[in-house]
């Protein structure tokens, strides 16, 4: 029975790592917002977060909506250092589990 439980605590701990930035909705419908300095790899982490929350359910993931747009780091609410030309992307992703 404690190996089961341990078993059970690690699936659920490698779940929220590899989705970190996953906020999960109490009608089913889930959302990130990441922000970074390229477009392309900010959209590609929050696609792979979103697959890797569905897929650590057993479940598909069905896209609902996908932003990605210019933002300075004042409206990211990210410190400037972050960013390298006090310009930045942010990806606002909306998306569901489903079987």
């Amino acid at each position: 029975m404690i190996k089961f439980i341990a078993f059970g605590f690690f699936l659920i701990l490698a779940s929220c790592s590899s989705s970190p930035d996953v906020r999960p909705g109490l009608d089913g419908i889930h959302s990130i917002s990441i922000r970074g300095e390229d477009a392309a790899d900010t959209e590609s982490n929050a696609h792979k977060q979103a697959k890797s929350f569905c897929h650590g359910k057993g479940l598909n993931i069905e896209f609902l909506s996908d932003e990605t747009f210019k933002a300075t780091s004042t409206e990211a609410s990210v410190p400037a250092s972050v960013f390298k030309k006090g310009e930045a992307v942010a990806t606002d992703l909306k998306f569901k589990c489903v079987e």
